[in-house]
C-alpha cells in the first residue's frame, strides 16, 4: 500500500487515526499511546445524531471528546467544533489537556496552528475547535457546528440547560455526519434528568441514551491500585482472606448477581467507609434513577416517591366520570384537570388552593382530598386569570360536596378568599388562629404562610406521605416533590427548565392541613 493511500485509509477511521498519532498522560503521569476502553468503544459505535450519557466518574469520555474534535479538525477542512462546560476551571482545563493533545501529533500529520488563544484552536485548513462555558448567551448562535459536546451538562445552570440545547440543535451542521453529546453525572432532578429518562425509558425521543456504571470495566482500569489497596484492607480486617458470597450484603447481593466482581464490591465496602452510601451513589452510580434520587436531596423520600410512581393508577377519562363538569372544568378536564376517583355522595372532600397571578409564570393549582386521605383530583394551569380561577374553586368545590377549602390567604389568595366569600358566600373554608394587637384570638379565613408556618405545613406533608396516610395518585405532583429541597433554611422548589414549580405540593399540603383541623362549616 502506497504511503497516501495507508495514510488516507488511517484519516478515514477514528479509532486507527487515534492509534496511530495520539498519546494522552496515564495516571501514572507517563505519556502513553491512546487505548479506547470498551465504554468508548460501544459509544463511538454506537452513537447517533443526537445522543446523551448518563455515566460513573472517569470513565474518559471527556478525552473521547477532546480526540473525536481533533479528529474532525484535522482530517475534514473547514469544519467547527464545540466543547462546554459548566465553569470556568473545568472549561480551562478542557482545553489545556485539548492544547497538549494536539501538540504531541506528529507535525507532518496534522495542519499547523493558524491561531490557539481564547479558548479556540483554529487551524490552517480552516478548521476550528472551540471551547466554552456554559451560560455565554451567545452560545452556538451564528455557529454552523459539525460537533458539540456538552460536557457535566447536568451542572449547568438551571435556565441554561434547556436555553442552550435549543441555541445548539440549531447551529449543528446540517448533514448527515454531525453529532451533538450531552455528557454528565447526575444533579438532581432538573431538565437534563427529564431529557435523559424519556429517552432512556420511553424511546420516543430524538436523543439516544446510554447509561455507563460504575461497574463498568473501565472503571477497574482507571482504579485498579485502589482495587488492590482496597483487597489488601479487607484481608487484613478477615484474617487475610478475600470476601466470599457468603459474606455479602443484602444490599450487595444484587450486584453479585450482575456479575460485578467481588474485587469490585471490596472496593465500595473500601470507598463506603470515609463516604456516604449517598456521596458514593452520586459519584458511581449502578442504575441512573440512583444517581438521579442521590443527587437530588429532595425533603420527601425518594424511594417511596419511586414507589408509588410505580403503582399509579391513570386519570380517569372524561367518559368514565359520574358526573357532568360545569363548563369552567369541562374545558380543562385532560389538560391540567384530572379526576382519579368518582363523587360519592355524602363523602368529605378537603381541597387545598395555591393561586398565582395567571401571568405565565407559576400555576394556580387545586389538589382534592377525600376523608380517606386518597388524592382524588387535581388542578393546575399558569394562565388562567385570578377571577376565573375563583370561579374554578367555587365550582370545582361545590361539586366535591360542597368540601373544605384551604386557600392559602399570601398574595392572590386573598382575592379568591374575597369572591368565595363575599359575592358566592361559601362557608366552608378553612380559618387560621391569629391574635392582634391587643392579644386577643381572632379567626382569619385562609391559611397565612410564614417563616413559621411553612415548615409545619411541609413536614406534616412529608410525614403523612411517608407513614402511608395518604395516598398521592397525580404524578405531577410526585414529579414536584421529587424537586423540593431545603436549602439556605428554606423549603421550596429546585427550578429546572422553567416548568418545574412546587404549586402542587403546597396545595396538596394545604389540604392535608384541613384534614387535620377536624372543622366543617355549614
Amino acid at each position: 500500500m502506497k504511503k497516501e493511500t495507508k495514510l488516507e485509509k488511517i484519516n478515514n477511521d477514528f479509532f486507527l487515526w487515534a492509534k496511530n498519532f495520539i498519546k494522552i498522560i496515564d495516571n501514572n503521569g507517563n505519556l502513553v499511546k491512546f487505548v479506547p476502553n470498551e465504554q468508548q468503544v460501544d459509544f463511538f459505535n454506537n452513537m447517533d445524531k443526537f445522543n446523551i450519557i448518563a455515566k460513573s466518574r472517569q470513565l474518559g469520555f471527556s478525552s473521547l471528546a477532546i480526540i473525536y474534535s481533533l479528529w474532525i479538525a484535522c482530517t475534514k477542512p473547514n469544519t467547527n467544533c464545540l466543547m462546554v462546560s459548566y465553569n470556568v476551571e473545568s472549561t480551562q482545563a478542557l482545553f489545556e489537556k485539548m492544547k497538549q493533545i494536539y501538540s504531541d501529533i506528529p507535525d507532518k500529520y496534522k495542519p499547523a496552528e493558524k491561531r490557539n488563544n481564547r479558548m479556540e484552536l483554529y487551524l490552517e485548513n480552516g478548521s476550528r475547535i472551540m471551547v466554552k462555558t456554559a451560560g455565554v448567551k451567545s452560545l452556538g448562535r451564528g455557529m454552523n457546528l459539525q460537533y458539540i459536546h456538552l460536557s457535566e451538562f447536568a451542572f449547568y445552570p438551571d435556565d441554561q440547560q434547556k436555553d442552550a440545547l435549543v441555541s445548539l440543535e440549531q447551529a449543528l451542521a446540517k448533514n448527515m455526519d454531525s453529532k451533538i453529546v450531552i455528557e454528565t453525572t447526575s444533579n438532581g432532578y432538573n431538565y437534563y434528568q427529564k431529557l435523559f429518562t424519556n429517552a432512556y425509558k420511553s424511546k420516543q425521543s430524538k436523543y439516544k441514551a446510554f447509561f455507563y456504571p460504575w461497574t463498568s470495566s473501565a472503571t477497574a482500569n482507571q482504579f485498579k491500585h485502589e482495587l488492590n489497596i482496597a483487597e489488601d484492607w479487607f484481608k487484613v480486617n478477615n484474617h487475610n482472606h478475600r470476601l466470599t458470597p457468603e459474606q455479602l450484603d443484602i444490599d450487595e447481593l444484587p450486584l453479585y448477581n450482575a456479575k460485578v466482581s467481588l474485587k469490585m464490591i471490596m472496593w465500595r465496602r473500601w470507598k463506603l467507609q470515609d463516604m456516604t452510601l449517598e456521596d458514593f451513589q452520586q459519584e458511581f452510580p449502578f442504575t441512573p434513577e440512583e444517581s438521579f434520587r442521590a443527587t437530588s436531596r429532595s425533603i420527601f423520600n425518594e424511594q417511596a416517591i419511586n414507589n408509588r410512581v410505580t403503582n399509579l393508577i391513570p386519570p380517569l377519562r372524561k367518559d368514565e366520570l359520574n358526573i357532568t363538569l360545569p363548563d369552567t372544568l369541562a374545558r380543562y378536564y385532560g389538560k391540567g384537570f384530572f379526576m382519579f376517583k368518582n363523587i360519592k355522595p355524602n363523602q368529605r372532600y378537603y381541597a387545598g388552593i395555591d393561586t398565582a397571578s395567571g401571568s405565565g409564570g407559576d400555576n394556580s393549582a387545586i389538589s382534592v382530598f377525600n376523608s380517606d386521605g386518597e388524592q382524588v383530583a387535581v388542578f393546575y394551569d399558569n394562565k388562567i386569570p385570578i377571577y376565573k380561577f375563583s370561579d374554578v374553586v367555587y365550582d370545582l368545590g361545590m361539586m366535591f360536596n360542597y368540601a373544605f377549602l384551604v386557600v392559602e390567604k399570601n398574595s392572590f389568595g386573598q382575592s379568591v378568599i374575597e369572591k368565595l366569600r363575599a359575592e358566592r358566600q361559601y362557608l366552608n373554608m378553612y380559618k387560621m388562629k391569629t391574635f392582634d394587637d391587643r392579644g386577643k384570638r381572632k379567626y382569619t379565613i385562609g391559611w397565612i404562610t410564614t417563616s413559621a408556618s411553612k415548615p409545619r405545613l411541609v413536614q406534616d406533608f412529608k410525614e403523612q406521605f411517608e407513614k402511608n396516610l395518604i395516598l398521592i395518585n397525580d404524578i405531577s405532583t410526585l414529579d414536584e416533590m421529587k424537586i423540593f429541597i431545603e436549602a439556605d433554611g428554606k423549603t421550596s422548589n429546585k427550578r429546572g427548565d422553567g416548568t418545574n414549580h412546587d404549586d402542587l405540593v403546597i396545595a396538596s399540603a394545604l389540604a392535608i392541613q384541613g384534614m387535620k383541623c377536624g372543622k366543617w362549616y355549614l
